[in-house]
C-alpha cells in the first residue's frame, strides 16, 4: 500500500481541470475551514454538539501528528522522481524508493532520506483524510442527522479528499486508508464521551475527569515519547475545561432568530481568530521551542478562554435569550414586587 503504482495510475488523467478539482478539495480540507466550520456550527447552532465536533477535530489534530511524528514515513513525490508533487516535478528525495510489493514499505533510503530533511512534513497517516473523516462523520453522531443525504456525505467527503491527495502525490493508499481509520475512531471517541458527560452527574463528572486526567498524561508522556505534541494535548484539554464549565454554570438558551445566530457566529469567527493569533504571538514571545511542555498549559487556557469569553460575550450583547428558568424567576420576581 506504499507502492507508487497507484498514484501514477490516477496521476494519468491529469488535465488542467482534474488538477483543479484535486486542488480545490484539498484547499478546502485545510484548518482554516474545519476552525471556520467548527466555530459557526458551535455559536451559529448549538453549542454542545458543536463543541462536541470541536472535541473530535482536535482529538483527530493530535492522533495524526502522533502517528506522523511516531512513524516517520515518506510522501510519494519523495520517493519516485516519476510522481508528481502537485503538477510540479523534481520534489524527489530518491528516485526509486517506493515499496516493492502492495504490502511493502518504501525504501529503507527513502525513509532514512525523509527522517533527515529538516523539520519533515511525513506521509503516515493523511491528516487531510483522518479531519475530513472525523468532521463528516462527528456531524451526525453529534447533531442527530438522520437524513439519508447526510450520510451519503459522511462517505463521500472522506474519499474525495483521499483521492484528491492522492491524485496530487501526497499520499499513499496506506495513508489515506489509515487517515480513514484515525479519523473515524476519533469521531466515535468524542460522541462517546459527549454522550457520558450528559450522564447523571457523578458519573459524567467522572467521565469528564478522567477524559481531562488522560490530556494530562498524554503531555507527560511527551517527555519520553518525542512524537507526543504537548499543546495537542492542550488545545484537547481546553475544551474539556470549557463543555466542563458550561455544564456546570448552564448551557446558554439557543433558540433565536436567524439574525442573533448570525451574529453569534460572526462574533465567535473574530473572537477565534483573534485568540489564535494571540496565542500564537504569546507563545513565540516566551521563546520556547515547538512541543515544550508548557504549551500544554498554553493551549488549555487558550483554548477554555476563547470559548467562555464568546459565550460571555454573546450573553452580554443579547445574542443568546436568557436561560428559561432564569427567565421565569425573574417574572416572579416581578410579580411579587
Amino acid at each position: 500500500m506504499f507502492s507508487s503504482g497507484p498514484i501514477l495510475w490516477l496521476q494519468q488523467f491529469s488535465a488542467p481541470w482534474f488538477d483543479a478539482l484535486m486542488r480545490f478539495i484539498s484547499w478546502i480540507g485545510e484548518p482554516w475551514f474545519y476552525i471556520s466550520a467548527v466555530l459557526v456550527l458551535a455559536f451559529g447552532v448549538r453549542l454542545r454538539p458543536g463543541l462536541g465536533v470541536m472535541l473530535a477535530m482536535l482529538l483527530v489534530t493530535f492522533a495524526t501528528e502522533g502517528f506522523k511524528q511516531g512513524f516517520g514515513l515518506p510522501r510519494p513525490s519523495e520517493v519516485d522522481a516519476r510522481v508528481l508533487n502537485e503538477g510540479e516535478r523534481g520534489h524527489h528525495l530518491v528516485a526509486d524508493g517506493g515499496a516493492e510489493g502492495f504490502w511493502g514499505l518504501p525504501s529503507e533510503a527513502a525513509i532514512v532520506a525523509k527522517r533527515t530533511v529538516g523539520e519533515p512534513s511525513f506521509g503516515f497517516v493523511s491528516g487531510h483524510t483522518s479531519a475530513a473523516t472525523a468532521f463528516a462523520l462527528a456531524l451526525p453522531l453529534l447533531f442527530g442527522m438522520r437524513k439519508r443525504w447526510m450520510w451519503a456525505v459522511v462517505v463521500a467527503w472522506p474519499l474525495l479528499m483521499g483521492l484528491s491527495r492522492m491524485a496530487l502525490g501526497r499520499h499513499f493508499l496506506a495513508d489515506v486508508l489509515g487517515g480513514l481509520v484515525v479519523g473515524a475512531a476519533c469521531a466515535l471517541a468524542a460522541g462517546w464521551l459527549m454522550r457520558q458527560m450528559r450522564a447523571p452527574r457523578p458519573a459524567a463528572r467522572r467521565t469528564w475527569a478522567a477524559a481531562l486526567a488522560a490530556t494530562g498524561v498524554a503531555a507527560l508522556a511527551a517527555w519520553w515519547l518525542p512524537w507526543i505534541d504537548p499543546g495537542m494535548a492542550g488545545q484537547v484539554a481546553g475544551t474539556l475545561l470549557a463543555i466542563g464549565a458550561l455544564t456546570h454554570f448552564g448551557w446558554p438558551e439557543e433558540a433565536a432568530p436567524m439574525g442573533q445566530r448570525a451574529g453569534r457566529a460572526l462574533l465567535a469567527l473574530g473572537v477565534g481568530y483573534a485568540a489564535i493569533w494571540l496565542l500564537e504571538t504569546a507563545y513565540t514571545a516566551t521563546g520556547w521551542p515547538d512541543r515544550h511542555a508548557g504549551a500544554y498549559f498554553f493551549a488549555a487556557a487558550g483554548i477554555a478562554a476563547a470559548v467562555l469569553a464568546t459565550a460571555a460575550l454573546a450573553r452580554g450583547l443579547g445574542l443568546y435569550r436568557p436561560p428559561v428558568q432564569a427567565a421565569a424567576g425573574a417574572d416572579a420576581g416581578l410579580r411579587d414586587r
